[in-house]
């Protein structure tokens, strides 16, 4: 049994988190910090709750006292990278699920964030399990990648080195915005509507193109939804591959990823809402050799909560799929 903590438990992604740990067979759940809401009960927060527990405020010294193994920080950039310096990371491993460390290069990360990265004494992991599983098993931090950054890079990963250009048109439901978004606040802007924003400079293509060389676009969408998110991939390429060899390359890449899952038709949202699943499909190729590429998951599960789980899981030498199917 292992010991683990969130800090930032009362947002959309801390409670999914706290969901799913509550129920977790191999941990116990021990802080549920909340800056804001200190003693209350969850489901004051969140009415379809069905436990009885409240959030708690330790500071970072009660919380270094008890030891835990697993801390998980769903906290705002910069904030999360501040709390990390606080804690005793010779027993506590970390999994951050803000994109303080998902940059290696921290210039980078200044220049999409705006503001310099803390270094630390540890080396961080990017948690995309499907392609580094080996170092987050022994990592002593995880940086848990973007919502729109996993599907993308999923999607687009296999094909990449064939591809003269990649355009990545995204849409997910408003809860990737947050509780304090406008769409939480004043559903009626989104009710009925799709909005696209940050059309060329969104910080989740950056942090794409550390893992796809191919040049890309990218444009992401909210839609009226709460939770699910889809990638279409549109991949130009420069030599000639049949749909087959396509879908052959993807089978034998993710052939042994517990939650990927490529399917024979196209993917919809709602048949990866609320499950850890990525589906990726479509494969088919145009007349101009343009290849599509279609994928979908939750962006509360795999892509925030239920990755940093699965990471968890590594972490800490359980099966993959605990507590999550």
């Amino acid at each position: 049994m292992k010991s683990v903590g969130i800090i930032g438990a009362s947002g959309y992604t801390g409670h999914e988190l706290t969901k799913l740990l509550r129920k977790h067979s191999l941990v116990e759940l021990k802080v549920l910090n909340s800056k804001h809401h200190v003693g209350q009960k969850i489901r004051s927060l969140y009415p379809d709750y069905d436990g009885d527990e409240s959030y708690s405020g330790f500071s970072i010294d009660e919380i270094n006292e008890l030891s835990l193994d697993i801390v998980f920080l769903a906290l705002p950039h910069a904030q999360s990278m501040d709390t990390t310096q606080e804690i005793n990371t010779e027993h506590t491993r970390i999994i951050d699920l803000s994109a303080d460390y998902r940059f290696k290069d921290a210039e980078m990360y200044e220049k999409v964030y705006g503001r310099s990265q803390h270094k630390t004494s540890f080396e961080w992991v990017y948690g995309l399990p499907e392609l580094f599983r080996d170092d987050i098993r022994t990592a002593r931090g995880v940086a848990n990648p973007g919502c729109f950054a996993i599907a993308s890079i999923l999607a687009t990963y296999p094909i990449q080195d064939l591809a003269r250009h990649i355009v990545l048109d995204c849409k997910s439901g408003w809860s990737g915005a947050g509780k304090n978004s406008v769409y939480a606040k004043d559903p009626d802007v989104i009710h009925d509507n799709l909005i696209a924003y940050n059309l060329t400079r969104h910080r989740h293509k950056y942090e794409i193109e550390q893992f796809i060389q191919a040049p890309l676009s990218f444009t992401p969408h909210v839609i009226d939804t709460y939770q699910g998110l889809m990638c279409t991939a549109h991949i130009l390429l420069d030599k000639t591959i049949s749909e087959e060899e396509v879908r052959d390359r993807y089978k034998k890449l993710y052939g042994d990823a517990a939650f990927v899952r490529i399917t024979e038709t196209v993917p919809q949202i709602a048949e990866t809402r609320a499950t850890n699943y990525c589906d990726i499909g479509g494969f088919e190729i145009d007349e101009t050799n343009q290849l599509v590429v279609v994928a979908t998951l939750d962006n509360l599960w795999k892509g925030a909560a239920g990755q940093a789980v699965q990471n968890m899981n590594i972490m800490c030498d359980f099966a993959e799929t605990e507590g999550l199917i």
